[in-house]
Order: C-alpha cells, then structure tokens, then sequence
C-alpha cells in the first residue's frame, strides 16, 4: 500500500505528462503482480470496491473526532478522503502497512458490516499519505491528473508495443490484469 500510495502523492506533484508516464512504468516494473494490477485498475476507474460508501468512511471520522470540528474541517477542506487523512489521529499501530492487493481482496469479500472496522484499522496504520491513498482507492474519484489513456501509455512504454495493441485487447482483460503484464513482460503470448 505504501508504493501505490507514494505512486499517487508523486503522480499529483508532477505537471508533466512524460513525467507521469515515467513514474507509471517505473511502478509497474517495481510492483508485484497482483498489486500493479489493481493499482492499474484504481487508475483507469475498473477497480469497484462496493462494500463502503463515503458516509461510512465519515461515520468512523466523527467517531474519533468531535463531529462538528469534523464538519469544519470537511467544510474548509471540501475533499472527504484529504479531510480524514489529515485529521485521522496519527497513531500507527500496524508494523508494516498491508500490500495493496490485501486491501482490495479483503474488502472485496468483506460486508458493509465488517468493512469499515478493516478501514479504521488500516487508517490506525497508515501514515496522512498512506491514508489518502486508502480512501481514494476505496471511494473511487482519483483526479490525480492520469486519465485511462495516459495509464495505459505507460503499460505500451514499459512493454515496447504500440498502445493500440494495448486498446485492442483492454475490453477482454480482467482486473488485476495479470495476463497482461505477463504479456508485456514476453512471459506469455498475447
């Protein structure tokens, strides 16, 4: 979680366009598969985590929070996931945080019961940027500057073939996309 989350707080401080292409492939080729995948999929908007919605990720905020200075900030701040990363009490429980495809599967199976306990709890081990990432994966809505065309630039550089070789198959791929990187990556056939 802490690459993918490093990924994003560098994709949003970076203006240029082959500088995003070049922080892309360079994750790509640094990430174990399947975490890339479903980085990948955050990135172009496939990833669908339903077992959370924003008013849960506000409940647990207002729980360890006064719910009006909680409001206040929300109101000054205007972005729910930016507003509890900063505001979260920053205590660190958790020795490492969890790999990214942890995350996903695990609220992937999870109810809307449980999920929000397995939120908190990762929130209590994640650093402000750590936490953002979180909640941006989890709510969706990245606006980080990297649109689905400019991800799947990157996966045509790190690979060495056309980006229309890409867009051709990209409708019969599943997330966490593992066929395709080991395509790209001539381990498989395309």
């Amino acid at each position: 979680m802490q690459a993918f989350a490093d990924l994003l707080e560098r994709l949003i401080l970076t203006p240029s366009r082959n500088g995003k292409v070049h922080l892309l492939k360079s994750y790509f080729t640094a990430a174990p598969d399947p975490d890339r995948g479903y980085a990948l999929a955050a990135l172009t908007g496939d990833l669908r985590l339903a077992s959370i919605k924003p008013g849960a990720i506000r409940t647990l905020a207002e729980e360890r929070m006064d719910a009006e200075l909680f409001r206040m900030s929300y109101d000054y701040v205007g972005d729910l996931a930016e507003t509890v990363s900063l505001v979260w009490p920053g205590e660190r429980l958790a020795n490492r945080p969890p790999p990214l495809s942890d995350i996903v599967e695990a609220l992937d199976t999870a109810t809307r019961a449980e999920a929000p306990r397995l939120v908190a709890a990762w929130l209590d081990g994640l650093d402000t940027t750590g936490r953002w990432a979180l909640l941006k994966l989890i709510m969706g809505g990245m606006r980080i500057g990297v649109s689905a065309r400019l991800a799947k630039t990157a996966l045509a550089d790190f690979g060495g073939v056309g980006i229309t070789d890409i867009e051709e198959i990209w409708h019969g791929l599943a997330v966490p996309y593992e066929s395709l990187f080991a395509w790209l990556e001539g381990r498989a056939g395309r």
